[in-house]
């Protein structure tokens, strides 16, 4: 089965969980970083399997993300089988942040949804960044929790 995995990825977080993911699904796997030149122009309906992902910064997804699922919307409709995640630092509001990041049709349509975990990575934040996310969070030193046992789960519900 063929699959297409897009993403989009500020700081690297979510572009780990694609290739985490990538590696657990079965048959051909192709995963694209939509904020790459020339990604836009991607075919969704060479692929049995279409999975897009995003990261949540101030409680919205990538403009990539939303763009590709405003203009791909009835292709990916079509699609035999959909599945939509994203990275966040707030677990606590991941569902509702995933119900906002994606169109409603989407959103039910998908086999599998999901919620990846997060991982900070101090030294890649601007100063004024860093120093609000140290003063807001408290984390003083890089962290990644990115929740494999989430990605494992998916990809069986992307079977």
């Amino acid at each position: 089965m063929k699959t297409l995995l897009l993403y989009a990825s500020k700081h690297g977080a979510t572009r780990n969980a694609a290739e985490k993911l990538a590696g657990q699904l079965e048959g051909e796997v192709k995963i694209i970083n939509l904020q790459d030149k020339g990604s836009a122009d991607v075919s969704v309906e060479d692929y049995e399997r279409v999975i897009i992902g995003g990261s949540i910064y101030i409680g919205k997804i990538q403009k990539s993300i939303s763009k590709f699922c405003e203009t791909n919307l009835e292709k990916l409709l079509k699609v035999k089988k959909l599945g939509l995640f994203i990275c966040c630092g707030e677990e606590a509001k991941a569902l509702e942040q995933l119900a906002a990041a994606f169109p409603a049709e989407l959103l039910k349509k998908a086999a599998a949804k999901g919620y990846f975990g997060h991982e900070l990575k101090l030294e890649k934040l601007n100063f004024v960044s860093r120093t609000m996310i140290k003063k807001i969070t408290g984390v003083k030193k890089n962290e990644s929790k990115i929740k494999e046992e989430n990605i494992k789960k998916f990809a069986e519900e992307m079977v």
